[in-house]
């Protein structure tokens, strides 16, 4: 079986397992057709059904959708993001074996990054308040100091979105992370240093010209995942 169908397949499988045993099914399903970048309407056009089709799955006004009906939405996404290069589906394909994770975790739906800021007592250093009301889906811890060493693929760290946070620990002045972050086509939503000695005054610039938010906390890394690993 080729790579590509199999990543495909293995996500498909994924994605209607998440959305099928998920508590707020509709809230899981928007977030797959965010990171997939479909509006309601494109995603119905792919199905063959009236926008208000999808927006009632999504608002929870129809009954949660059988294995049958999300297999068609998945099965959608994933034809037509493979069908324009697979961007997301050759994400999806990477594997995280880099010892620099040191965890990594997706969320069932949505999260504003305004809620994370809180969950972690965090700081933000750049982002405006547009972008701080936005959702992410999941977050990447990474050792800073042997991210710098091991990674050969930046992209190890984005999971099944980049569309999350990325927390650095063993940062010391935050200048280097930032400098990765803007050099790598693909951007996190997110950023926050763990526990920094101090915080480079590039850093928030550099954050600010690729609009990511920049955050720092006080709180250790595994406090910060205990909090995390039980989000929704």
């Amino acid at each position: 079986v080729p790579k590509s169908s199999y990543v495909q397949e293995q996500l498909t499988r994924r994605m209607a397992g998440e959305i099928v045993v998920s508590e707020k099914p509709g809230d899981t399903l928007r977030k797959w057709r965010e990171i997939f970048q479909l509006s309601q309407k494109e995603l119905a056009t792919l199905l063959g059904v009236n926008p208000s089709v999808v927006c009632d799955f999504e608002k929870g006004r129809r009954a949660s959708p059988g294995i049958g009906t999300v297999r068609k939405f998945v099965e959608a996404m994933v034809d037509y993001d493979s069908s324009h290069g697979g961007k997301v589906v050759n994400t999806m394909a990477g594997t995280r074996t880099n010892e620099a994770i040191v965890d990594i975790r997706e969320f069932t739906s949505g999260i504003s990054i305004e809620s994370i800021i809180e969950k972690i007592e965090g700081d933000v250093l750049a982002g405006s308040k547009e972008i701080i009301e936005r959702p992410i889906y999941g977050y990447t811890m990474v050792d800073s100091l042997k991210a710098i060493t091991t990674f050969n693929a930046f992209g190890e760290m984005y999971g099944w979105s980049n569309e999350r946070a990325v927390f650095f620990s063993g940062v010391h002045y935050g200048r280097s992370p930032m400098i990765a972050v803007r050099a790598h086509p693909v951007k996190p939503r997110m950023v926050v240093y763990v526990k920094p000695k101090a915080v480079d005054p590039l850093a928030p610039k550099l954050a600010d010209m690729e609009r990511v938010v920049l955050v720092k906390t006080d709180l250790d890394e595994d406090t910060i995942v205990g909090k995390l690993r039980y989000l929704r």
